[in-house]
């Protein structure tokens, strides 16, 4: 698809297999949203669980363009603790609104999925369409592909739909 972009966050690795997989399907750019500071081990679980209830901004690297620079966004981040990961929220605060289409994957191990596309709505200023959840074990089983599929599908479907309309203006004259 022309000027994609698909933006992930992952602290296990899942979450970039299945940008992975949607990178080769839709041919887009891949970026990631880094920790500054690791994660890893029971000091970086406890991390992870206090940035989120504390709703910090955390540190983070990106090496990509700004979203507004993009047609289409598609962002794929982890639930943690049934929220938006904390260094995809701190991206998105710093982004800011997003201009083109916004198309979001949420991975989790139980739930929470709602309340991270409501706050990705909230900080991008755009209600996400389409949107996918999927359970860790549906990505590691390999029962995420299919959904994967109607996802691409989905996103080439609004695309084009967006393609085909073109802006009307009537002067005042012609009305």
């Amino acid at each position: 698809m022309e000027n994609t972009v698909i933006v992930f966050y992952s602290r296990t690795g899942t979450t970039r297999q299945v940008a992975e997989q949607l990178a080769a399907q839709l041919g887009a750019e891949v970026h990631e949203v880094r920790d500054v500071r690791s994660r890893a081990g029971l000091a970086g679980d406890v991390r992870c669980v206090v940035d989120n209830l504390l709703q910090r901004h955390v540190a983070y690297a990106y090496d990509g363009r700004p979203l507004a620079a993009y047609d289409q966004v598609v962002l794929l981040t982890p639930i943690w603790i049934g929220r938006l990961a904390a260094p995809m929220r701190s991206f998105l605060a710093d982004q800011g609104r997003v201009q083109g289409r916004l198309a979001v994957v949420c991975l989790m191990a139980s739930r929470g999925a709602f309340n991270a596309i409501e706050e990705v709505a909230r900080l991008s200023g755009k209600v996400p369409q389409p949107v996918l959840a999927l359970l860790q074990r549906q990505v590691q089983t390999g029962e995420a592909r299919e959904m994967l599929d109607g996802f691409v599908g989905q996103i080439a479907a609004a695309a084009q739909a967006d393609g085909g309309a073109r802006r009307a203006w009537l002067s005042p004259h012609e009305a």
